[in-house]
Order: structure tokens, then sequence, then C-alpha cells
């Protein structure tokens, strides 16, 4: 089974919670077109998340997943090797995923202009896990998804 698949089976109750809609899988189309535009391949982990939805749309403070064509469409404002993976609040705050060489790769975020960008994960599973826990902002210890992130670097 899909690891990203797995993951979103075994967060069933915090996906509900969270209000996820996950967009249909992306089409080799769509994979080829995101590669063409970027310097690197995209990593098989990209690669096995994107086919199992292309994205995904929250009610936890509109936070999603960007679907690849939007990846696509907004490109020309970044580096090369880098692209939108997330964004909530319409584009406030925005994670986005730098390719290196080797099929390696870093989600970064710099928490609203407010920091340097930061590497925070290179791992979107683990990323999607600190995610599912409590969404954006814990109930639980009042930190915030950049500080959970931070926390658990990978």
């Amino acid at each position: 089974m899909n690891k990203f698949k797995q993951l979103f089976k075994d967060h069933k109750r915090e996906v509900k919670k969270l209000g996820i809609t996950l967009n249909d899988p992306c089409s080799d189309e769509d994979l080829a077109d995101l590669e063409s535009k970027l310097s690197f391949p995209l990593p098989l982990d990209l690669i096995d998340f994107y086919k199992f939805c292309n994205g995904f749309e929250t009610d936890d403070y509109l936070f999603r997943i960007v679907p690849i064509a939007e990846a696509v469409d907004y490109r020309s404002e970044l580096k090369s090797n880098t692209f939108y993976f997330a964004e909530y609040m319409i584009y406030s705050d925005q994670w986005l995923i730098q390719l290196r060489e080797g099929g390696q790769y870093e989600i970064i975020n710099d928490n609203h202009g407010s920091q340097d960008m930061t590497v925070q994960t290179t791992s979107i599973l683990k990323f999607l896990e600190i995610y599912l826990t409590e969404g954006l902002f814990s109930k639980l210890d009042h930190n915030s998804f950049w500080d959970r992130l931070n926390k658990n670097r990978e």
C-alpha cells in the first residue's frame, strides 16, 4: 500500500477533524510538466504523494497542499529548483520544496517572513504526519506548525 494512503488511513479521525478533502491523483502529464519546469527530477516520495493525491484542501485556516498545476503556474516566482508545496490563508504563508542533487529535497519556510528561510524537514511524510497530529495550531501545547516541525526536524 502507498505510504501516503496508509498515513491518511491511520489518521482517519484527524483527517475528518481538520476537514481534509483529498484531490484526485495527478496525471503523468502533470508530473512531467512540473519536472520540465525544474532543474532537477522529482524525488520518488514526492511522485508517490502526487500519485496518491494531487494536493488537498482543509477547513484548518485554509491550509492546503498545492496541486501541481498551481505549482507550475507560480514557478516563475521562485528559483529554478524550488516550487510551492503548501500554503494557508491564501498564501499568507507557504512551504516550498527545494530540490537538491541526488534526489534529495528540503521543505522550507520563513514563518510569514519573520524568520530566515529554514529547512523544516527533508521528508514529505514527516511534514504530513506532524500536520495531521494537530493541524496548524496545537490546542494541547499552543505550538504552531512551524514550532512542531522545527522540534521534529528530519
